[in-house]
């Protein structure tokens, strides 16, 4: 009978020791949620740049995100997105503010200068942008970054075609800014004879004016033809992502969805005797994928693919 009153008291020793333990862990847990908020990132912040440690705000670029207690507003000249903040949390130097329990989608904020009000901020796995509140804008360099052209011309001395890009419709006319729409213009150099492409891309947001840069004149499906590719999307962490036209035999010009990088990545490694597409991305730290796209004797587009690990010095 003692020693089952020993047995008792030893038990009720220990549950007594583990509940304390209980309170004692759920009681920091607490007290690191009270500390995970986003009180000092409050305000409304607009995008900068920096080039040889200096900072600069482009004037011309309608984008800025607004951050409150329980709400994140993102403004661009595309869209915009009004969050809702379901929780925090501090890890290492960032904070996450999570969009939902699931933890599915949030934005990392990180100070840059706290000095100066200048963080930096991403959303999910996008590329980070360097922001600074509105109110200390003026203490650093305000400027025109974008060209403002309505149109652009690309002309291939190895084709007969000049390719011209003019703006459709912007969204803001009035000062003709963030185009949304545009015309390709291709002429022939013979006879004068033109094609108009209504191009509508699936997001131009980070650009205020044409994006004049990316077009490319390439033969993509080895006919001996000249082909163009132009930008579709910015595509974010991922990189631009193309649309592609080929020409026929008749030197009309269409899209082809059985193209295997059709609103994708830009086709630039290319193999004309093996007629050979090669594009490689960065997969984590220490790894590249190539993926080689052939034109088979059948017109056919075969894929293959394969994981590098990369050199380290």
């Amino acid at each position: 009978m003692k020693k089952l009153n020993k047995i008792a008291y030893l038990w009720m020793f220990f549950s007594i020791l583990i509940s304390c333990q209980t309170k004692e862990e759920k009681t920091v847990t607490n007290e690191n949620l009270k500390v995970a908020d986003n009180k000092l990132f409050y305000g409304k912040w607009l995008p900068i740049n920096k080039k040889n440690d200096k900072y600069y705000y482009c004037t011309d670029v309608d984008k800025f995100i607004e951050i409150g207690k329980n709400k994140i507003f993102d403004h661009n000249p595309m869209e915009d997105s009004n969050f809702s903040i379901d929780h925090i949390k501090n890890i290492g130097n960032q904070t996450y503010l999570y969009l939902d329990k699931q933890e599915a989608s949030y934005y990392i904020l990180n100070w840059i200068d706290k000095e100066r009000d200048i963080i930096s901020c991403k959303l999910n796995d996008y590329d980070a942008n360097l922001f600074m509140l509105e109110n200390k804008i003026k203490s650093i360099e305000n400027k025109s970054c974008q060209p403002k052209s309505k149109s652009c011309e690309f002309s291939d001395v190895a084709t007969r075609y000049k390719f011209t890009l003019e703006v459709g419709e912007y969204t803001n006319e009035k000062e003709q800014k963030y185009p949304i729409s545009a015309w390709i213009i291709i002429t022939d150099k013979k006879n004068k004879k033109q094609q108009e492409i209504h191009f509508e891309p699936n997001s131009w947001s980070v650009y205020s004016d044409l994006p004049c840069k990316d077009f490319v004149i390439k033969d993509f499906d080895f006919d001996g033809l000249k082909d163009f590719a132009i930008v579709w999307d910015n595509g974010g962490s991922s990189g631009k992502l193309y649309e592609y036209y080929f020409q026929d035999k008749n030197g009309e010009f269409s899209p082809a969805e059985s193209f295997p990088l059709q609103h994708g990545m830009l086709g630039e490694d290319i193999n004309v005797t093996n007629k050979t597409i090669t594009t490689q991305t960065t997969v984590g730290c220490c790894h590249i994928n190539l993926n080689k796209y052939k034109l088979n004797s059948k017109g056919m587009w075969e894929t293959f693919s394969e994981q590098h690990e990369l050199k380290r010095n």
